[in-house]
């Protein structure tokens, strides 16, 4: 009976992602008209399903005729709104909030679907909140299904090559490595532990915690010699300086092989340093626990498109007004399309973004610049008390070649330094003297005159152990 329904559960999830990579085809050949049409088919859909599943909703859009109404028209939704009214907003009473935290306690259900239905996980996000996660299995296929269509220069040969037979047999499976944590309940760990199985026809994929010793993790890559690897983008770099330094010897094949980052900042200097090591630069991936996929990276782009036929998302100012393209935003508004397990209608995220224009080739709307995938905030005593947000320290990071990586820590209540990884031939002494005027400039504008300031050089800066990520902003723990 297990065998049986096993089985019925794979056949879905075949049929499932046979269904979303046609439907993510036929949208991608689009005009930027017919997709944005689409796209409003979609968020009233979903608006229709929130107000019929929804006691929260019913309350939240009280007054809003969804089937009329502009997509501003409806109220953002916050964290901490989604938080405070969780049982009232999702779809099934199996999801309610005690019974996932139950649920995830259990580190055995990290590796499956919940009922065999949805992928439930936490984040942390940009905000250190730890949040639960619930997404349907098609939400989470539609994923799956757009990187395997989206991934060359123009829609059509994008579509043309998902066609391809590209079975064992044609061609050797690519060899990739998913780096993910097994102390938490992560998203990108569960996603990858509960992947469809049929993406074993076309890929051999291998898990390396990202909390094991570094001298673990480098053996664990010499062995296995990948074609690709998924991770955050901090370890992409670190893995690369390894590399060129020799205590890795890996050949990634030109052409099929790739580095998908995410996670964390892909600086310029990672980008070089991994382009140098392994002839292959990562592509970018973003998204949050809450939405899932946003934008990604793929051959032949330059920046990261909006999958705007899997979200609404939209670049706003402090009061929720929409910014022009190319201005830089205070916040943003998400719209998943897909999840109806947790249905949210402009959803905030505290990220900001910079809009471009719709992509010359594809019918997507291009990101130029994003900052902010850390809300620490820093409270100095000089020894008046002065709060500051450490988002302001990243504004022009992503700008700069000359830093392979970075981290910005409070080291006494009056204090911050800034602790770097000079990208290769870089004056170190230049470079420090730069940071110091950058933090200087930055804290100034805030307010914070008196707060001292110092960088330094380091060979490596080492990734938080519990989720092995290199967190940008350090604060003081509060008291």
């Amino acid at each position: 009976m297990a065998d049986a329904s096993q089985r019925s559960a794979v056949m879905f999830r075949t049929l499932n992602l046979i269904r979303a990579s046609r439907l993510a085809r036929q949208a991608q050949l689009m005009s930027r008209a017919d997709l944005l049409k689409l796209q409003e088919q979609r968020w009233r859909a979903m608006a229709r399903h929130a107000l019929e599943v929804s006691p929260f909703y019913r309350r939240h859009l009280k007054g809003i005729d969804v089937e009329r109404c502009q997509l501003t028209d409806i109220p953002p939704i916050t964290k901490e709104l989604m938080l405070e009214n969780w049982d009232e907003i999702v779809a099934d009473p199996r999801l309610r909030r005690a019974a996932l935290d139950a649920y995830l306690k259990e580190p055995k259900n990290w590796n499956r679907l919940h009922h065999g239905r949805w992928m439930v996980s936490t984040t942390a996000g940009t905000s250190a909140v730890v949040t639960p996660t619930v997404h349907d299995v098609n939400a989470v296929d539609w994923i799956y299904a757009t990187a395997n269509v989206r991934h060359s220069a123009s829609p059509r040969s994008s579509a043309d090559a998902a066609e391809e037979p590209s079975s064992p047999g044609l061609r050797r499976r690519l060899k990739v490595i998913a780096f993910v944590t097994d102390a938490s309940p992560a998203i990108s760990a569960i996603m990858y532990r509960t992947r469809p199985r049929i993406g074993a026809l076309f890929s051999r994929y291998h898990a390396i915690s990202i909390t094991a010793p570094w001298p673990e993790i480098l053996a664990q890559v010499q062995r296995i010699q990948p074609d690709a690897m998924m991770g955050y983008a901090s370890l992409l770099g670190r893995l690369a300086k390894a590399q060129l330094s020799g205590e890795l010897n890996i050949r990634m094949p030109q052409g099929r092989g790739y580095l998908s980052a995410g996670g964390d900042a892909t600086t310029p200097g990672i980008r070089d340093l991994c382009r140098r090591a392994f002839g292959i630069e990562p592509f970018s991936t973003y998204g949050c626990g809450e939405t899932l996929g946003i934008a990604r990276q793929w051959s032949g782009m330059q920046h990261m498109l909006c999958h705007d036929d899997l979200l609404a998302f939209e670049a706003v100012d402090a009061q929720g007004q929409p910014v022009p393209e190319g201005v830089l935003s205070d916040h943003a508004l998400a719209t998943p399309l897909m999840n109806k397990a947790l249905p949210l209608l402009r959803y905030r995220i505290n990220d900001r973004v910079k809009l471009g224009p719709v992509d010359s080739e594809w019918p997507f709307r291009r990101i130029e610049q994003l900052i902010g995938r850390s809300s620490m905030n820093y409270t100095f005593k000089t020894p008046e008390i002065r709060a500051f947000t450490g988002m302001l320290f990243l504004f022009k990071m992503d700008e700069r070649d000359d830093v392979a990586a970075y981290q910005f820590r409070q080291t006494a209540p009056d204090a911050v330094e800034a602790l770097v990884v000079p990208s290769p031939g870089v004056d170190e002494a230049r470079l420090v003297r730069g940071m110091e005027e950058q933090m200087r400039h930055s804290l100034d504008q805030a307010g914070c005159n008196a707060v001292k300031v110092s960088a330094r050089v380091v060979p490596q800066i080492l990734p938080d152990p519990r989720t092995g990520k290199v967190e940008q902003n350090v604060p003081l723990p509060e008291e």
